[in-house]
């Protein structure tokens, strides 16, 4: 029997169907394979899932499946396993897998309409923007709203951990769980599993690794025709099949800030701080400014708020480097604003970085 709660949205039998498999991380050619119909009528009802439970992409579908447990129709019991994944050559392993924020996106609407539509032209677009600017929590948050335009779905791959250039295939099997074959490197083994999946990969943090970058993307491209590349990088890639999707800083125009200050008050807020007046406002809307709405910076600053005061705040970005800093993390370029600096010195040949040096 359907859970009310479907009943009440006008979740058809079929789409509660779906909605089941979803919640076992299908991808929309598994659940077309199981239910005997096209993967065209999987994206219908996947669509038509997100706009009767009013979820804005397949994560928040599958939290709702989660949360109607067993009641779910085709929700496995004890009496009978959960039927096996279909696969086949050009299947991925598991489900495609997009890291979850730890904190909410904030503001560029534009940006993400802009981007998501550049997706739909070109087949390689790459974010550009400086270090810290919010490039891959922008392209995480595209690459979920157009989740279901790939019936194997977005996957992401973090580059920053790769050092040679020569690796970037393997590092895109490991994030997409492919392991070696013989008598295949597992550059050759991504084309061949992904030469007929409809799919987007995420290559995030590509700088460091231009040349690798573009050789494994050109040949991906052109062996695998349904598949799109959304890459972040400080640098462009210089191919020219690639379109650049240059990222600015947060807005700090209108009557309300903009972007800018409506993620310095979120970020703040979690520390526990909000404005106590207008003027406070005002002198967050000035902080923001002097940072050029620089994403990272700013929620740095917004985190040291609650300790310092505004006061203390405004004092310290006298010494910027010094003070907008956040700790230990996972990742250490956005550690602080001087360790986002120091990756992309180090990006610079020997010869620029003492131009850098002289010239500063």
């Amino acid at each position: 029997m359907k859970p009310s709660v479907l009943n009440d949205a006008g979740v058809s039998d079929r789409e509660a169907e779906v909605l089941a498999l979803v919640g076992e991380h299908r991808t929309n050619a598994e659940i077309a394979a199981e239910l005997y119909i096209s993967v065209r009528t999987v994206e219908s009802h996947v669509s038509s899932l997100l706009r009767k439970l009013m979820v804005d992409d397949r994560r928040g579908l599958i939290d709702v499946a989660a949360g109607l447990g067993a009641d779910a129709p085709g929700a496995p019991d004890e009496a009978a396993p959960a039927p096996a994944p279909v696969a086949s050559a050009s299947s991925t392993t598991g489900a495609p897998a997009l890291p979850r924020p730890l904190t909410s996106f904030v503001g560029r609407a534009s940006e993400r309409v802009e981007l998501a539509a550049a997706l739909t032209r070109n087949r390689l677009v790459t974010v550009v923007g400086p270090g810290g600017v919010g490039k891959t929590r922008l392209a995480l948050a595209v690459a979920a709203d157009v989740a279901d335009r790939y019936a194997a779905g977005s996957w992401y791959v973090d580059l920053v951990p790769v050092t040679d250039p020569a690796m970037v295939g393997a590092a895109v099997a490991a994030a997409l769980g492919y392991g070696e074959l013989p008598g295949q490197s597992l550059s050759d083994t991504v084309t061949a599993r992904l030469r007929d999946a409809e799919a987007l990969l995420v290559l995030d943090n590509c700088e460091h690794l231009v040349d690798g970058v573009v050789q494994f993307v050109e040949r991906l491209l052109s062996e695998c025709p349904q598949v799109a590349v959304l890459a972040t990088s400080r640098a462009r890639l210089l191919v020219p099949f690639e379109s650049v999707f240059a990222v600015a800083g947060l807005s700090r125009s209108g009557d309300d800030g903009g972007d800018a200050v409506a993620l310095f008050l979120d970020r703040a807020a979690l520390a526990g701080w909000t404005p106590a007046s207008d003027d406070d406002r005002r002198r967050v809307e000035a902080i923001c400014e002097s940072l050029d709405g620089l994403a990272l910076a700013i929620e740095l600053a917004a985190a040291r708020v609650s300790a310092l005061g505004l006061g203390g705040l405004e004092a310290g970005l006298a010494h910027r480097l010094g003070v907008l800093t956040g700790g230990s993390r996972l990742d250490d370029r956005h550690r602080s604003l001087r360790s986002t600096l120091d990756w992309s010195y180090e990006l610079l040949d020997p010869d620029d970085q003492a131009i850098l040096r002289r010239a500063a």
